[in-house]
């Protein structure tokens, strides 16, 4: 089930069973080398906190303990986040942190990245403003007839959608109605793609159901349901193709075992890229 990412990483704990005391402290400050100048943090934690001594950003990471035999590292718009067996010392961890610092500067960068993207979604709802449809723009315009209307791309401009909104409708009301429209297109777009894709696995074609989660782009129930979020609409076919054959291809394999993404591939050979590039997305807040 193909989720919007938070970048993750994985790294064996050390072989140790001593435990330490500064351990317990759940909150601490990770410091990244910066090459352009520092970039915004989140607030650092609480004084007293554990420190990493690295130059410049200072990155608040919060540990949290586990049964998990790994020392496993997230990174959000909230920070880093770390979790640890419970009997590996904080001094290890920090030995683990500052071989990964390469990999969670990166990561953080693609947080900034995409949180300045997400940010410049914010206020678009009004007359002339423009949204991703399948992938391209789409300018928005009143519409005067008290119904929806498309018209086509061209040499003046991009595909336009006139919505019905009254004169001087505010972004609550511009929200609602493109919501309502892409929902609409999504039940057609998406129960033909379905219906190819289950027949490619062999299946019958399954029941869909229109889901309006935030953190995932697509699920499949063990009954059979595929669950597919409208806001893909915003994306590019590719991309709406590849969360639909993942998902058909849960219905084989409920799991990600290799043997589920053979099932994939034999949907759809050329899925990686669009798999990586769905990382990427970031869509209108609507």
């Amino acid at each position: 089930m193909p989720t919007p990412p938070t970048p993750q990483a994985d790294r064996p704990a050390p072989s140790t069973s001593a435990a330490s005391p500064a351990a317990a402290n759940p909150a601490a400050s990770l410091s990244l080398f910066d090459p352009a100048g520092p970039l915004s943090a989140p607030a650092a934690g609480e004084a007293g906190d554990p420190v990493l001594l690295l130059p410049k950003l200072q990155l608040p990471y919060t540990l949290s303990r586990s049964r998990r035999r790994t020392i496993g590292f997230s990174v959000s718009a909230q920070g880093l986040r770390v979790t640890a067996p419970r009997w590996v010392p904080l001094a290890d961890i920090e030995g683990v942190l500052s071989t990964k610092t390469d990999w969670i500067w990166r990561k953080w960068q693609e947080v900034q990245v995409r949180e300045q993207r997400l940010a410049a979604l914010h206020g678009v709802w009004r007359e002339g403003a423009e949204v991703p449809y399948l992938g391209e723009p789409l300018r928005l315009r009143r519409s005067l007839g008290g119904s929806s209307a498309w018209t086509e791309a061209s040499d003046a401009g991009p595909a336009g959608l006139a919505l019905p909104v009254a004169e001087g409708a505010d972004d609550h009301a511009w929200r609602q109605a493109l919501a309502r429209w892409l929902q609409a297109q999504a039940r057609r777009h998406f129960r033909p793609r379905l219906d190819h894709f289950a027949e490619r696995a062999g299946l019958p074609a399954p029941a869909l159901r229109l889901s309006s989660a935030r953190t995932r782009w697509g699920s499949a129930s063990a009954r059979g349901v595929i669950s597919l979020n409208w806001r893909l609409m915003h994306l590019a076919p590719a991309l709406i193709d590849y969360v639909i054959a993942h998902e058909v291809a849960h219905l084989h394999e409920m799991n990600h075992s290799p043997r589920f993404w053979a099932a994939v591939a034999a949907l759809m050979p050329d899925y990686d890229g669009h798999r990586r590039a769905l990382r990427d997305v970031v869509v209108p807040p609507l």
